[in-house]
């Protein structure tokens, strides 16, 4: 029985562990099924899998000449090879966003081995011909507890926000090297597990350093890659907030113009209506004042309301909106609020580029309606358009309801504009809500943060 614990326990470790940091930086919508059932398939597949382990390490009792290392290695691929089939199946996102998280689970399973091996012969004993002895065992739940929350930290916070806002050409070189570098030092690892014991000390002492400067350099690259990707975000949104800015200053230039030159109108004005006065025609006077106040009236720059970054956001978006002939119709009363700059242009910018988008797709009037407003203690934002058609994931079914990111997926093949609108709504403790009406052949975005 201690055996069987032993050896389940120690590839319940092993294996477990690197299968959940595989879905930890994916978010609801980016899964095909609902993400409960996905990480309980995984959870049932990682312990189904140890328990049947040991059963098969016993066949070394009545089989000689049998390899343990070798079936147990052999084994653990068959394993891993099925969760990834189930890893590949439950996602419905790009492969190479998949395959980056599966690369950093497997650097943290091949670190975890790494930090084993070098510990276990500082450990009299600690060599025995069993696949999961007590030492060892005690090193795999050590290197656990030491590696798993740093990295489980990481897929949570800086990976998932990198798979979710980077573009996919902007990664590909990127991915190649970083492909080399993990097959180069998962290799390694192979051809160690292989070596003869009898060159155990001599041939591992020989392996240590490329393998500590392979983990080296994968850390450093894996750390440079992701302070580019949060370095392309801040660069993206200081550009659009750049643009909003010299929006606003224009609109205030061509305000001051319009009232210098409403002054030197003003002048010819008076002198005409004097005119006027000194003939009588009160008729005349009557329908130029008519028209003047009209002319000053259009010249007023549009404020939807007195939060800056928001005001300034729907300048812009209206304004492109104009330009290609969509009637917006905006509703907002929002003063200083505690959403980031960042965020806000996160939630509006995604929400007026999908809706002017779904514009550009249909013939006939087209508008968009836009709604924002604090009430008791939350910001609320929905936004209508005309929409043709929208591409279900076929996880819900779309009855009119308002329903999660998950349910729609983007024709592009991409679907990240509303699981960004999800993601942003969620850190503020919110929720993302979107429906597609069939009959009307209108799309609606709800949006709730707590403030």
């Amino acid at each position: 029985m201690c055996f069987y614990l032993r050896n389940f326990a120690g590839f319940f470790i092993q294996i477990g562990a690197g299968m959940f940091l595989c879905l930890i930086p994916f978010a609801e919508g980016a899964y095909r099924y609902p993400r409960r059932r996905v990480f309980g398939g995984c959870g049932a597949l990682a312990f189904f899998s140890s328990a049947i382990f040991p059963l098969f390490i016993g066949i070394e009792a009545i089989s000689s000449g049998f390899n343990q290392a070798l079936f147990a290695n052999l084994y653990m691929l068959v394993a891993i090879l099925f969760f990834v089939f189930f890893y590949f199946r439950a996602l419905q996102i790009e492969t190479i966003k998949k395959m980056i998280a599966l690369m950093l689970a497997l650097l943290y399973a091949a670190t975890q081995y790494l930090l084993v091996n070098l510990l276990i012969p500082l450990f009299p004993g600690g060599m025995v011909p069993e696949i999961y002895p007590p030492v060892t065992l005690a090193l795999f739940a050590g290197t656990l507890v030491l590696l798993f929350p740093p990295f489980a930290l990481l897929m949570y916070r800086p990976v998932r926000e990198y798979l979710a806002e980077i573009e996919i050409e902007n990664i590909r070189r990127e991915f190649g090297l970083l492909f080399l570098m993990n097959f180069l030092y998962l290799a390694m690892l192979v051809i160690d597990t292989s070596r003869p014991e009898g060159m155990l000390e001599n041939y591992w002492w020989w392996l240590v350093p490329p393998l500590l400067l392979v983990v080296a350099m994968l850390g450093v690259f894996y750390w440079t890659l992701f302070q580019e990707a949060v370095r392309r975000k801040r660069d993206s949104e200081e550009r659009k907030t750049l643009e909003i800015q010299n929006l606003q200053y224009g609109s205030i230039t061509r305000e001051m113009e319009q009232i210098r030159r409403m002054r030197h109108d003003m002048h010819h004005s008076l002198n005409y209506l004097s005119e006027l006065l000194a003939l009588g025609d009160e008729k005349a006077m009557k329908d130029y004042l008519s028209e003047l106040t009209v002319q000053i009236s259009h010249r007023n720059t549009v404020i939807y309301c007195k939060n800056n970054m928001i005001n300034g956001l729907l300048q812009y978006y209206v304004g492109m909106a104009a330009d290609e002939g969509i009637r917006c119709s905006v509703q907002a009363d929002c003063g200083d609020i505690s959403v980031a700059s960042v965020d806000l242009t996160v939630l509006l910018g995604n929400i007026m580029e999908n809706a002017i988008s779904a514009c550009r797709r249909i013939e006939g009037e087209r508008w968009i309606t836009v709604e924002i407003g604090v009430f008791g203690g939350s910001m609320m934002i929905r936004a209508v358009n005309p929409c043709v058609e929208v591409y279900p994931s076929g996880r819900y079914h779309m009855d009119g309801s308002f329903l999660p990111a998950g349910a729609f997926v983007s024709g592009r093949g991409g679907g990240y504009g509303l699981q960004s609108l999800q993601h942003t709504a969620e850190k503020y403790g919110g929720d993302a809500r979107f429906r597609f009406d069939e009959q009307e052949k209108t799309f609606t975005v709800r949006i709730r943060l707590n403030l």
